[in-house]
C-alpha cells in the first residue's frame, strides 16, 4: 500500500506521550498514528452499525446459552434417573437404620466437598476395604 506524507497539528503533551510510547515499544510516530487512526475508524464503524450488531450479538449469545442450559438439563435428568434406580436397588437390598443413613449422608457430603465432586467409586471401595468397612472376598 502506498504511503502518503502529510502534516498534522497536535498538542505538545500528546506528542510527548506519543514519543514516550514509541520509545518504549520500538515503533515510529507514523506507525503509531496509523494504528491509532485505524482503531479509531474501526470503532466508529462498529458504533455506526451497533444498532444492528448489538441486538444480533445478544440474540446469538442468548441462543447459545439456552442450548447449553438445555444440554445440561437433559444430562442432569438422565443422571437423576440413574441415581433413582440405584437408590431403589439399594433400598430393596439393604436394611439401613436412620442413624446409619444420617452417618452415610454426612460422610458423602464430606467426600464430595473434599474431592470437589470428583469421587471415584474404585477409590471409595478401596478405602472402605482398608478401613474394614467391607470384607474382601478375594482373600478367601
Amino acid at each position: 500500500m502506498e504511503k502518503v506524507r502529510t502534516g498534522i497539528y497536535v498538542s505538545s503533551d500528546v506528542l510527548s506521550e506519543c514519543d514516550d510510547y514509541c520509545a518504549q515499544h520500538d515503533t515510529s510516530r507514523s506507525e503509531l498514528i496509523e494504528q491509532a487512526l485505524k482503531l479509531f475508524l474501526a470503532t466508529r464503524a462498529v458504533a455506526n452499525k451497533s444498532e444492528v450488531l448489538v441486538p444480533e450479538l445478544a440474540e446469538c449469545i442468548a441462543q447459545a446459552s439456552d442450548d447449553g442450559i438445555t444440554k445440561i438439563s437433559k444430562g442432569l435428568f438422565r443422571y437423576a434417573v440413574e441415581v433413582e434406580m440405584l437408590i431403589a436397588i439399594l433400598a430393596n437390598t439393604f436394611d439401613v437404620s436412620r442413624s446409619e443413613l444420617k452417618d452415610i449422608r454426612r460422610e458423602a457430603i464430606n467426600n464430595v466437598r473434599r474431592t470437589r465432586g470428583k469421587i471415584n467409586l474404585d477409590d471409595l471401595i478401596t478405602r472402605n476395604y482398608a478401613e474394614g468397612i467391607l470384607d474382601d472376598d478375594s482373600s478367601e
